[in-house]
């Protein structure tokens, strides 16, 4: 396939009982390397300093003009994954709008920043410009199958869904292409309100600019108290809106407790308000509701994951903000962030919080060393951290976990009640705790294996101190020194090549 430079018109699906298959996305990722940077102490356009840069780009990658530089990050093109360690670093910027990239000359770029970064001439470095569209997006339809695809690059996700009913994802691939150092410049796929179930099968994510995966509903706020059956909310996410259908089930949790559901309201009819951001919603029963409340949507899909790779890149490999999840056979590879994220956010208005997870004969590596990165490779933390346990239920099983210098630690374990860790081979170097513990209930722990060569473990967890986490809100923990004392190899090997 001849190479396109921009897709304009991204596939769109909308339509039911669709079949996406032998499939290829292809332009020029542009992704460029920090030669020299100037900056000016020139008052310019109504006293605003300007900061001015030159990069070198490295081939293959080519300049761009007329873009926008939303984000710059150090880039180690030898490991071939951002930087990690004390090399970590990456600026976010509001892009300014009356200026993009121009060239300089051949070969060498101007960057507009909006301020000076601690970047060092000679680095290496990711420019991702400001997101727009995906290479594959599809909105209220039924029974998607996504099949032998692959995606080089996107100006945004690669691929993303509103509202699918069933959705069957198998031998899907993003990856970087002739030796470019991203793939997409954000998500490898991006799943909101997906209902009944998501499967993803012998697929793989390399080099993308941020998550691997991100499966999700939305959190909205309630502002307004018709009458007992009818309510107004309103979506507080900018890049989602509201809709769903009648005959959808709402969860509610309060202002102070966002995660922790009180009551719920089956949905019988939707209805405009003057704003668009906000629909009138009546219910089938009386909701004991109160305004600043929120709602989320609880119709949540059954997510089975079976031989995913997700490797390389910028951010964490799956992100799951979802409930009933099966991950096994499954290979995180140098995420920059941790492997595997569970947590609903108010940050982001995603939900809801997690419930029945099994995480079983998966392979971990290098994880957790970078951008993102939180205090374990598997990391379960709401935002904002509660007081009490929120999400229940893991079950992390029979898998390898080979820690990097920098990974922190295993587990970070936030708000946590009922974890059971066991049958896990464990390589590491350090003697720090391998688990992190916050307002966590009934963690356990049995017939693990770890291997030290260089120190000792004298304790295998910790509390956490920073507020509001307490050692007082935390119970029933069983993480004994002989729960990972056992002797055994590592129950899942690598079986397929790293490099892409």
């Amino acid at each position: 396939m001849d190479e396109i430079k921009q897709i304009v018109v991204p596939l769109k699906i909308l339509k039911e009982f669709l079949a996406v298959r032998y499939f290829t996305r292809r332009y020029t990722a542009k992704l460029v390397r920090y030669g020299t940077i100037r900056y000016s102490s020139t008052n310019l356009y109504g006293g605003t300093v300007r900061y001015k840069s030159h990069w070198s780009v490295i081939p293959p990658h080519q300049t761009d003009i007329d873009q926008q530089v939303h984000t710059v990050f150090r880039y180690d093109p030898i490991q071939k994954r951002p930087s990690f360690g004390s090399n970590t670093y990456e600026i976010y910027q509001i892009p300014p709008t009356d200026r993009n990239t121009t060239i300089v000359e051949p070969g060498v770029i101007h960057l507009p920043l909006s301020s000076p970064t601690r970047f060092r001439q000679g680095d290496a470095v990711v420019v991702r410009y400001t997101f727009r569209g995906a290479a594959i997006y599809g909105e209220n339809s039924t029974d998607l199958s996504v099949e032998s695809i692959t995606i080089y690059t996107s100006w945004g996700m690669g691929f993303v869904t509103f509202r699918i009913r069933r959705l069957q994802i198998k031998n899907y691939h993003v990856l970087p292409r002739d030796n470019r150092w991203m793939s997409t410049i954000v998500d490898c796929m991006h799943f909101i309100d997906t209902r009944e179930y998501i499967s993803i099968i012998d697929s793989e994510c390399y080099g993308m600019g941020d998550d691997g995966l991100n499966v999700h509903a939305v959190f909205f706020l309630v502002t307004k108290i018709i009458d007992t059956h009818t309510i107004i909310i309103e979506i507080k996410s900018l890049d989602t809106f509201i809709n769903f259908d009648i005959g959808t089930n709402l969860e509610f949790s309060s202002n102070q407790k966002p995660f922790v559901v009180y009551g719920n309201g089956l949905v019988t009819s939707i209805s405009s308000t003057n704003s668009s951001n906000s629909r009138k919603i009546s219910f089938r029963n009386p909701v004991n509701v109160s305004v600043n409340d929120w709602a989320c949507i609880a119709d949540t899909p059954l997510l089975t994951i079976r031989n995913l790779t997700v490797a390389n890149n910028r951010a964490r490999g799956v992100l799951l903000e979802t409930r009933n999840i099966d991950i096994r056979q499954s290979l995180f590879y140098r995420t920059s962030g941790p492997a595997i994220l569970i947590q609903p956010s108010l940050y982001w208005y995603e939900g809801p919080e997690a419930r029945n997870v099994s995480l079983i004969e998966n392979i971990y590596m290098e994880n957790n060393e970078g951008l993102t990165q939180t205090k374990g490779v598997i990391t379960i933390v709401p935002s904002p951290i509660s007081l009490v346990p929120v999400i229940n239920d893991i079950r992390i099983a029979s898998s390898s976990f080979y820690l990097g210098s920098s990974s922190q630690g295993l587990l970070q374990s936030d708000n946590m009640n009922n974890l059971y860790l066991i049958d896990n081979y464990i390589a590491t170097n350090m003697s720090t705790p391998l688990i992190s513990i916050c307002n966590s209930r009934n963690i356990s722990a049995t017939n693990n294996c770890v291997v030290n060569k260089q120190t000792k473990i004298t304790e295998y967890y910790t509390f956490d101190q920073r507020n509001p986490c307490s050692m007082n809100l935390s119970s029933l923990i069983n993480l004994p020194s002989s729960a990972f004392n056992a002797s055994f190899p590592p129950p899942v090997l690598i079986d397929k090549n790293l490099s892409v």
